[in-house]
């Protein structure tokens, strides 16, 4: 079963996923730079790149250019005839979700929130569409995916609770992997880039305020 309709090809998604890990350098960034410096290079590069899927909606030279490199990796709804609707990608989205979680979390917990949606999506979506054959009710995710995301999520998280001083504790990593794989299955009209983050995120920062 499919966690991530409409699909693109099995490669693609493999492909579309290993840029996820690729873009652990940007949780690392929030770790290695703390909150100020962080967001000073999260926010301009979510500006650049929102102005890039305005660009290949509105400039052809620019939507050529961009769909030459990066099309193959974009799902069908993501690529909106020239002059239509301006669509934001997954990566795009993964810019903005950055750049707000360095703006509103600790450092520890965006990175933690940040790398958990882009190891566990990663998960969620190979694993649900090879082995996925329990959908959750009245949604489109499989409990194999969720539970993928859960799990490779803790793991990522736990590299956070490890780092020297970033003050992550188990409870709570535990707490954002668990929330965050939820949010993941839940189908909501809200980019899962961003609400996975911000829920994951919001959780870990309640228990540690808790506890």
């Amino acid at each position: 079963m499919s966690d991530s309709p409409p699909l693109i090809s099995y490669a693609a998604e493999l492909r579309r996923k290993a840029l996820h890990l690729g873009a652990l350098v940007l949780p690392a960034g929030i770790l290695l730079l703390g909150r100020p410096h962080a967001a000073a290079v999260l926010v301009p590069l979510a500006v650049v790149a929102v102005l890039c899927d305005w660009a290949r909606v509105r400039v052809a030279p620019a939507r050529r250019v961009l769909h030459a490199l990066f099309a193959g990796l974009m799902r069908p709804e993501e690529i909106p005839p020239l002059g239509g609707p301006v669509v934001l990608n997954g990566a795009t989205w993964m810019c903005v979700a950055s750049a707000v979680c360095a703006l509103v979390f600790p450092p520890a917990v965006a990175a933690a929130a940040m790398a958990m949606v882009m190891v566990g999506d990663g998960a969620a979506a190979v694993v649900g569409r090879r082995f996925g054959r329990t959908l959750w009710p009245g949604g489109l995710k499989s409990v194999e995916g969720t539970a993928a995301f859960a799990a490779t999520a803790f793991a990522v998280g736990l590299a956070v609770v490890f780092w020297p001083g970033a003050g992550l504790t188990l409870a709570a990593c535990a707490s954002g992997a668990v929330v965050g794989a939820i949010a993941e299955a839940v189908p909501v009209p809200v980019n899962d880039n961003v609400r996975v983050p911000l829920v994951a995120g919001a959780a870990m920062l309640a228990v540690l305020a808790l506890f």
